[in-house]
C-alpha cells in the first residue's frame, strides 16, 4: 500500500470531520438534495462522456495506483544485468532457462531467443510502451474531468437553490432548505474536486511516468542483450534511467 496517499486521504477526511464536528450541528451538513445533484451530476456527465468500460478500467486502476507501491528501478536493473551476464556465458538460446520473468519483458526477451530482427523487437515493444501510456491518459482523463465537472454540477445545485429560496420568500419556513441546497452543493463539488479526483490523476500520472520508465528500461535491455553488450556497458547505459543518488546508493553498496 502507498502510505502517503492512505495518509494524506485519511487526513484530509479527518479535517473535514473534525471541522464539522466542532460546530453546532453537524447534520446539517448532510443533505440528500446536494448529494443527487453534485454526486449523480457528476456520475451521469461522466457516463455520458466516457464509454462504461473506460470508466471501470480508471477506477480499477485507481485502486491499484493507491495499494501498490512504488517499483524497484535498481532490481530491474540488477535482474537485466543479470540475464545478460547469463547470456553472454551460456549463450541467447539458453537463456530461456533464466527467464523468471513476466509480461513486458518476457515479450522481448522470447524475441530475441527466437532470433528476431531488431528492428522487429524494437517496433513492437515501442508500440505496446504507446498503447500503454494512452490506456494510462484515458484514466487521467475522466478524473480530470470529474475534477471539471464536480464543482459545475455544486454550481447547479447553487443555481437550483437560488431559484428556490427566491421561490419561498413568502414562506419563510423553506428558506433554509434552499439555502442549504445553495450552499452545500458547492462544498461538495470542491470536495469531490480537491479532495479525490485531482489528487488521484495526479497519482495516475505518477504511477503512469514510474511504469514507463520501468518498460523503456526494459526494452534498452532486452536491446542490449539482443546485441549482446558487455553486461558493464549495458549496466552503465541503464543506470543513466535512475536518480543520481540511486546510482551513489548501488555503488556504495558494491563497494
Amino acid at each position: 500500500m502507498d502510505r502517503g496517499s492512505f495518509l494524506g486521504v485519511l487526513l484530509g477526511v479527518l479535517l473535514l470531520a473534525v471541522a464539522i464536528g466542532l460546530g453546532p450541528n453537524p447534520r446539517i451538513f448532510f443533505h440528500p438534495a446536494s448529494t443527487i445533484v453534485v454526486v449523480g451530476g457528476v456520475i451521469a456527465a461522466t457516463l455520458i462522456r466516457f464509454p462504461l468500460d473506460h470508466v471501470r478500467y480508471a477506477f480499477s486502476i485507481a485502486s491499484r495506483a493507491f495499494f501498490t507501491r512504488a517499483p524497484e528501478v535498481q532490481a530491474l536493473v540488477n535482474q537485466i544485468v543479470g540475464l545478460s551476464q547469463r547470456a553472454r556465458r551460456e549463450g541467447l538460446l539458453n537463456m530461456e532457462k533464466a527467464m523468471d520473468v513476466e509480461g513486458f519483458l518476457s515479450k522481448g526477451l522470447r524475441m530475441v531467443v527466437d532470433q528476431v530482427n531488431r528492428d522487429h523487437i524494437h517496433a513492437v515493444l515501442a508500440s505496446e510502451l504507446r498503447a500503454t501510456q494512452d490506456r494510462h491518459m484515458q484514466g487521467q482523463e475522466i478524473f480530470r474531468f470529474i475534477a471539471l465537472s464536480a464543482p459545475s454540477f455544486g454550481m447547479v445545485g447553487t443555481l437550483i437553490g437560488m431559484v428556490q429560496l427566491f421561490a419561498a420568500l413568502k414562506d419563510p419556513s423553506n428558506v433554509g432548505g434552499a439555502m442549504a441546497l445553495c450552499l452545500l452543493s458547492t462544498l461538495y463539488g470542491a470536495v469531490i474536486a480537491y479532495l479525490l479526483a485531482i489528487p488521484i490523476a495526479g497519482k495516475l500520472e505518477l504511477r503512469s511516468r514510474e511504469e514507463l520508465q520501468l518498460k523503456q528500461i526494459m526494452l534498452e535491455g532486452v536491446l542490449g542483450i539482443q546485441a549482446e553488450m558487455h553486461p558493464t556497458a549495458l549496466e552503465a547505459q541503464l543506470n543513466a534511467f535512475l536518480a543520481p543518488r540511486e546510482r551513489g546508493q548501488e555503488r556504495r553498496a558494491r563497494g
